[in-house]
């Protein structure tokens, strides 16, 4: 086995990847990555990492940045947890981009309490791809993502404005009757 590593410069900081065979396994800005080294280096102790011989991950990044939101969904994620949490991050993929969904409708959900919903958030090892950033308090604010406030708020806004845009593709204007 071998971990495959990804970077790439993004407008709002470095992004590092790991993956196997398998799928994703982490994936962070580096500025963070600090706790998603030493999970790794626990999982896949003695493994072998080169550089991702697949553009697969890094098209990702880059479409994702662009404006396609979607560049994520189709990637498979080979990550551990808890039964709970794979459940919760799982629900993760079924939060549209441009949305939001509430710790306290996550947990309401998944038959658990907020602040479980909160800490699987915080523990999850591939940011975007599981998008947790799209999880905010029930009265509408955001605060406590891992790589910080100001990512979570330009990631949010982000995905709002490249709906707002697909949204916009689709709606047709109207043909002109002629008189």
């Amino acid at each position: 086995m071998m971990l495959f590593k990804t970077t790439r410069e993004t407008p709002i900081g470095e992004i590092m990847a790991w993956r196997t065979d398998r799928g994703l396994v982490a994936l962070g800005f580096s500025d963070g990555v600090g706790a998603l080294r030493l999970s790794l280096e626990r999982r896949f102790e003695g493994t072998p990492v080169v550089a991702d011989p697949s553009s697969e991950v890094g098209d990702a990044i880059e479409a994702y940045f662009s404006g396609s939101t979607s560049a994520f969904d189709d990637l498979l994620v080979d990550v551990e947890g808890t039964d709970l949490q794979l459940r919760l991050w799982e629900a993760l993929r079924r939060v549209p981009a441009g949305t939001t969904t509430s710790y306290g409708e996550l947990a309401a959900e998944m038959a658990t309490s907020p602040r479980v919903v909160g800490n699987a958030m915080a523990a999850n090892p591939v940011c975007l791809a599981l998008p947790c950033h799209r999880v905010i308090r029930s009265d509408g604010s955001w605060h406590g993502y891992a790589y910080g406030n100001n990512r979570k708020g330009w990631l949010l806004e982000h995905e709002r404005c490249a709906a707002t845009i697909k949204n916009a593709e689709r709606v047709k204007p109207a043909r002109r009757i002629a008189s």
